[in-house]
Order: structure tokens, then C-alpha cells, then sequence
């Protein structure tokens, strides 16, 4: 029997192992208490297509240090599914005496530098050594891109291989070609990310106003729909009653400065979807999109392995690296242009995705190969460079002088009463503690019996 011990899969497998879904018996009691992002969900789902195994058994990071749990001796291989985990807030030191205990290779799937910017990063100690324990144990390191590839070279790690994330492989097709679009009729679907800043923006502000304008575009399609990838609020809306929706909906119309805005509202109340199995989320996507765009990497790809159109606004280091892997059309939040969106899909290059995907699927099936991981991806019909790309395949707007000019007035009029808002509360703060010294001035001091 071949078996397979997955670290960080984060999500319930289905029998035969043939893909992940979250179990909730309660959904809106399980994300009162916060969100949860399917998207590593469908990260799960695409390895478990691509390989192949008898028994599956899986443990958490967060879980890595009670040795109750570690596995048995007997499983053929580990493999580390991907995400951020190149970031100068995550340290791994809990997972490094696991680590060291596992027999057998252990392989990195779609690993990732997090940052807001390209830079440097300081790494945590224990991050540094898991992934120097990881990187003596395989044959190479799957990483996202380019920047992912720099960090760990930064910190002595050259075996490794870019793959981009497995996500994008979940057709397991060495190929795939795009649907037809109509820019103007297109049915549009949306994905948000609400929380955008630190190591997870290069501009928050730009980012949210960007999303804001891109909201309001896809509320007026009539056939227009956006999807939570497990956004709290969202979720929560989705599957809350009617008269508890309202909060949640309010909630997100507010973090937008949509409030009043009908269309908006209208998108958030009736065309709005959530799903925690990955084959009914592939599903729901394919049936009712033509096109997607959006803020959250895993809610454009479910489209891209489908053949469905999108297009990345590129926010931060992996959004970038990764649009920049497999030339998907992408909007720089760094530019802030005014967002028309027949525009957009008008001008989106596609082409250079379907060629550079038969490339980064030939890359794929080689790491799978050389780290002897079984799998049952086809033969690829191209050759693999080695060579990932590093230039964003960036979407060329130009717009008008008029339609740049109501942006930027529009964008300036928001600012000003946001430094506006900020100066009410700062003369508030202050009257506030002016009026608090003078009450402790007057109060008798105690006396001391």
C-alpha cells in the first residue's frame, strides 16, 4: 500500500483521495468565529488529483508539536502543502523535531515568499532551519516564482524548482485553451479581499478603492456574480436568514464606502456564493462564468483550469510573482487607473497564458518525477526551460483624459473627507484628554491615614 503523509493539507479528503472539501455541519456557527480561506482548499484538492495514493493521513502545523500525533513509521513520502510560508511572520520552529523524525523524503509543494514589496526578508531561526531539513530531504523544492526562488537562495536553499502553485494543474491537461469572451456580455465573476495591508499590500488604500470600483462594475452586469473565498462576512451573509443578513451585508457595503449604492447591495444579497467542496465550487464557476476577476489568487484559478478567462489585480509579492510565471493578464494596483471592465477583457492578452501554461505543466511533471512522488499527470507536450518568468503580462488600459480626470476627482474627493474624518477625531481625542487633565488637576489629592 502507497502512503502519503501531507502536512498542512488543512482540509477533509474524500474516499479514493481524489479531492478535499471543509466538513460543517454549521457553517454561519463556524465563521462567526472568523474566516477560513477555501483557497487552500483548492490547493489541497489539486495535489490530492495529481497524486496518487493508497492512504492519505494529514497534521497541521499548528498541531506539529504534540508528539501524540506524529505519524507511524511506513509512509513512502511527505509532501508540505503550499502556501506562504516564506514570510517574516511565520516561524516554523514548532515543526522542526517533526521534521527531523520523518523517514523518507519530504517535498514542498507551491512554497511562497510573502511580502508587500520585493525585499530581503528576515526570516525566523526555525523557518530558516525546517527549510534547510526540508531542502536535504528531496530533490527539489517546488516554490511559486521567481521572488520565492531568491529568498530561499538567500538563505543558501538552490535546489529548487518553480512550479507555481498546484492549483493551476487541477485539470491535469498538459494544455489548456481558453473560451472565447465577449467583453461587453460577458456573465463576470468576483472575488474580494477585504483585509489587504501590511505584508499582504504594497498600497492598502489603493488596493480597496481598487476593489471598490471593480465591485461596482460587476454589480451593473446583470449576470454579474461574486464568490467568498471564505471572507467571514460574505460567508455569513450566504448562508445567514434574511433579516440576519442585513448586518453582515451592511458590514461590507461600509469596508467599501458602497453604502446607498443599490446594484452593490443587490450583488451582495442575491448573487453572492459560497462553497466549502472544491468539485461544487469548480462546478458552480463553470456553469454560471464567462469571465473572472478579482483580489484572491485560488478564486481566478478555479476559472483558469476550467478554460475560463482571468485577470489578476496584482497587490502584493505573490499575486505578482505568480501573474508573472504564467503571463495571466494583470491589472497593477500600483497604477490606479479607473476600472472599466469591457475595457479590461478586451485588452487582456490570453495567449501568452495558454503557452506558458504547457511549459510550467512540463516543469510541474518533471519536480513530481525527480522527487519520485506518484502521480498520474500525462506526458506534457512541451519542454520545460527552467526558466520562470519575472515580467507581468500587464493588461494596457489607456484611458481617456475625461475618464482619467472624473477618477482622479472622484479618488481626491474620498481622500479629503477621509483627512477630514481623521481631523474631527484627532481634535476629538484631544478635547477629550484636555478635558480629563483638568478634571485629575481639580480632583483633591488622597490623603494618605
Amino acid at each position: 500500500m502507497k502512503r502519503l503523509f501531507v502536512l498542512n493539507g488543512g482540509a477533509a479528503v474524500k474516499p479514493g483521495n481524489r479531492g478535499a472539501f471543509l466538513r460543517f455541519d454549521n457553517p454561519a456557527a463556524a465563521f462567526a468565529k472568523g474566516g477560513i480561506n477555501t483557497g487552500d482548499v483548492l490547493v489541497y484538492d489539486a495535489m490530492l488529483k495529481a497524486l496518487a495514493y493508497d492512504q492519505i493521513a494529514n497534521l497541521q502545523f499548528s498541531h506539529a508539536a504534540d508528539t501524540k500525533l506524529w505519524p507511524e513509521p511506513g509512509y513512502a513520502a511527505t509532501v508540505v502543502r503550499g502556501s506562504n510560508y516564506l514570510a517574516e511572520s511565520v516561524d516554523l520552529a514548532p515543526v522542526v523535531p517533526l521534521l527531523k523524525q520523518l523517514k523518507g523524503p519530504i517535498v514542498g509543494m507551491g512554497i511562497g515568499a510573502q511580502a508587500a514589496t520585493y525585499r530581503k526578508l528576515d526570516l525566523p531561526k526555525g523557518t530558516v532551519e525546517a527549510w534547510r531539513i526540508i531542502a536535504d530531504k528531496c530533490e527539489s523544492i517546488g516554490v511559486r516564482g521567481f521572488y520565492s526562488a531568491e529568498v530561499f537562495n538567500d538563505i543558501g536553499i538552490k535546489n529548487v524548482r518553480a512550479i507555481g502553485c498546484p492549483s493551476f494543474y487541477r485539470s491535469l491537461r498538459p494544455s489548456v485553451a481558453l473560451r472565447k469572451l465577449d467583453p461587453a456580455g460577458a456573465r463576470v465573476g468576483l472575488t474580494l479581499n477585504k483585509y489587504l495591508s501590511a505584508e499582504y499590500a504594497s498600497n492598502a488604500i489603493k488596493t480597496n478603492r481598487m476593489q471598490r470600483a471593480l465591485i461596482l462594475a460587476v454589480a451593473k452586469r446583470e449576470a454579474g456574480r461574486l464568490y467568498s473565498q471564505g471572507e467571514r462576512e460574505e460567508t455569513l451573509a450566504i448562508f445567514a436568514s434574511e433579516t440576519e443578513k442585513t448586518p453582515h451585508v451592511e458590514a461590507i457595503l461600509k469596508r467599501f464606502a458602497l453604502a446607498g449604492e443599490k446594484p452593490a447591495e443587490d450583488l451582495l444579497r442575491r448573487r453572492m456564493a459560497a462553497f466549502f467542496d472544491v468539485d461544487e465550487w469548480a462546478e458552480d464557476v463553470g456553469r454560471n462564468v464567462d469571465a473572472m476577476v478579482g483580489f484572491r489568487l485560488h478564486g481566478n484559478v478555479i476559472a483558469l483550469h476550467q478554460g475560463i478567462p482571468a485577470v489578476f489585480f496584482t497587490y502584493d509579492t505573490r499575486i505578482r510573482e505568480i501573474a508573472a510565471l504564467f503571463a495571466l493578464p494583470a491589472v497593477e494596483v500600483e497604477d490606479y487607473l479607473p476600472v472599466d471592465l469591457a475595457r479590461i477583457l478586451e485588452a487582456a492578452d490570453f495567449a501568452k497564458f495558454q503557452h506558458v501554461y504547457r511549459l510550467n505543466y512540463a516543469e510541474y511533471h518533471r519536480f513530481l518525477t525527480e522527487n519520485g512522488l506518484s502521480h498520474v499527470l500525462p506526458k506534457p507536450v512541451a519542454t520545460p526551460t527552467g526558466k520562470p518568468l519575472s515580467a507581468l503580462n500587464l493588461v494596457e488600459l489607456h484611458p481617456g483624459v475625461e475618464a482619467l480626470r472624473a477618477w482622479m476627482r472622484q479618488e481626491v474627493d474620498f481622500m479629503t473627507g477621509e483627512m477630514g474624518v481623521l481631523r474631527d477625531r484627532a481634535w476629538h481625542l484631544e478635547t477629550t484628554l484636555r478635558d480629563l487633565r483638568r478634571r485629575a488637576a481639580e480632583r483633591p489629592s488622597a490623603v494618605a491615614v
